[in-house]
Formats: structure tokens, sequence, C-alpha cells
């Protein structure tokens, strides 16, 4: 993905220290920063770059400028409406970072679009959830796995909500960009879709969203957030199938689950695993009553030598007995159109 080229020069050193210091943490891989000491020498080079960006200045745009956008970072204190030029826009300076990067893409064509709100996780695309109450450390490979057999015929994408996982040990991330951002941008209702492409990786066969860094934002987002934010990667990104690797319960966690197609259910091999699982069925069943349909019970096989990696028992699953198993209890591939 083509990155936007920004001219920068802030004259509020302290400010500029910290606002280019953000812009470089979660959005290296979208903006391609060029900063300047002084205006003056930014001009020469003003046909470089897709969008220039000024605090503190007094003078005018100059001529070779025009025709390249100029955000100007304002104080609130500051008069800017004997400032007004044709292609110049005014942003408050001291606002959230997310939304100075959205009035940037806005402002070179990157459209900032609303999310379609309409409460339900199903569309032309197909929900799964894998969920378990004793085995969970045995949970991210097998999503893992069961995401890399869908993705030989379609289009899938994993969303780890589960606390820990261990996904960051499996995906390189230079950015600070994963479900955190997509979850502000489904909270907010707003999205560019080239912010939404930097929260994303490549995992195996599948994309991957990249992890949460911290890891309580998980539970503090309801289900209508988690719906709008599925709901926008299927349709933005045009996944069919979107695979949830679930954790701890949130607000609406079984609304949500109502919405999957299909759960596949780590069984537990004995002991009181066995009870929190019937218990965990039993009150799945206050909120609808056909969960037996949906349900797929997956007893993980035990291990003839020591696990080694999570990508070499992955592999191993995929193509042994397991793998079929895997592959004779799966839902249909659904089309996106």
């Amino acid at each position: 993905m083509k990155r936007v080229r920004i001219g920068l020069c802030l004259g509020d050193r302290e400010y500029g220290d910290r606002f280019t210091g953000c812009l470089m943490n979660h959005y290296r891989e979208q903006l391609e920063l060029h900063i300047y000491t002084e205006t003056e020498s930014l001009w020469p080079d003003v046909a470089d770059f897709d969008v220039i960006l000024l605090s503190d200045y007094e003078g005018e745009i100059e001529d070779q400028a025009r025709g390249t956008p100029v955000i100007y970072l304002y104080d609130k204190e500051e008069d800017v409406k004997s400032r007004q030029e044709e292609g110049v826009y005014f942003v408050d300076k001291y606002q959230e970072v997310n939304k100075i990067v959205d009035e940037i893409l806005k402002q070179i064509g990157e459209e900032i679009k609303n999310v379609c709100q309409n409460g339900s996780v199903q569309g032309k695309y197909q929900v799964i959830a894998v969920y378990s109450l004793s085995e969970n450390e045995y949970q991210l490979p097998f999503a893992v796995t069961l995401s890399s057999i869908l993705s030989e015929k379609e289009r899938v994408l994993l969303v780890d909500m589960q606390e820990n996982s261990g996904l960051s040990q499996l995906v390189e991330c230079d950015s600070n960009a994963g479900l955190e951002e997509l979850l502000v941008m489904a909270e907010s209702g707003t999205y560019s879709k080239s912010r939404i492409v930097s929260c994303i990786g490549h995992l195996d066969r599948a994309d991957v969203v990249y992890p949460a860094h911290n890891s309580e934002c998980l539970c503090e987002a309801n289900s209508s957030t988690y719906q709008k934010l599925l709901q926008l990667l299927a349709q933005e990104q045009n996944y069919s199938t979107l695979v949830l690797n679930l954790g701890s319960r949130f607000v609406g966690f079984f609304e949500l689950l109502s919405g999957c197609r299909s759960i596949y259910l780590m069984k537990s091999r004995g002991g009181l695993g066995q009870w929190r699982e019937k218990e965990f069925m039993e009150e799945m069943k206050k909120h609808e009553e056909e969960w037996e349909e949906k349900v797929r019970e997956i007893e993980i096989p035990i291990a003839a030598s020591p696990v080694i990696s999570c990508e070499r028992l992955v592999e191993q699953w995929k193509w042994n007995d397991f793998g079929d198993s895997i592959r004779r209890m799966m839902p249909g591939v659904v089309s996106v159109g």
C-alpha cells in the first residue's frame, strides 16, 4: 500500500516532538513524514508531497503549493478567520491524533466512511466462533488451523478476542495498529480503508487482525461494537468468513454467539471441565433454543511428542486425521456478492 507523503513543519517543538512521535508509533505503515525546521526550506520540495502540515506559520502559502492540500494545525485561541485561503484547511491541533489523521486522509481523497449499524452480524458472509472453557491453551492453534483450512476455498479473516492467546508470537507487526484501533473505529462509527488495512496481517493462508496490546479493551467493548466491527471488516475487505477466537465474556456475549453460523467448542478430556461445559450449554439455551445445531464439539488429539511450536502443531493438525475431521464438519462456503 502506498504511504501518504507529508511535508511537515511545526513551530512548537514540544508539540511537534509528541505529535510526530505518535504518528511514527501508530501510523508508520500509512504515513511517510518529511520534517522541516523552516517553512522556507519546505516550499521548493512541495511537489513531492501529498499534503503539507503546518503550525505557527504567520506568512502566506507560496504559489508553488497551489494544488497540494495544506493543513494548518491551530490553537483555538488563534484568530484564523482572517487567514482563510483556498486549499488551506484549519484543524484544531489539540485533539485526538487519529482525528487529525482522518482529516489528512480526507483531504487527499481517502474517504472517511460511516459504519453501517444494522445491529446484526449476519449478511453475505458467515461468522464462526471458537471457544473453550477448559482446553483454552489449544484455542489459538485450532482457530489458526480452522482458518487455514477454510481459506483453501474462500477469503478468511481470523479475529483474536482471547486475552494473551499467544498470537503476537506468531505474527510480526511493526505498527501498534490492531484490534484496539478497529474497535475505536467501530465505536466512533467512522473509518478509512487505509486504517483498516494497517490493522491486518497474514498468518498461514488466512488474514489475521493484529492482536490487542491492551487485553482489557476486549471486555470493555460490547456486542453492538463487535457486531459493527465484523460487518465493517466483511464488507470493506470482502471476506466471506470471519473466525472469532473468543475469550472472556463481554456484555452481549451470547447475543454475538447467536449470530454465528457455527460454534466450535473445545471439549474437556474429563474431570470438572465437563461440569462447566454442561452449565455453558444450559446458559446458551436460555438465549436460543436451537444451539445444538450450531455447536461442534472438538476433542483435541493427545500429542504423541512434545509440542515444539504453534506453527508446527498447526501443520500437523491440517494434514493428519484431525484435519480431515475438521473438514468433514465444516459449514458450506458462503459466496460474497
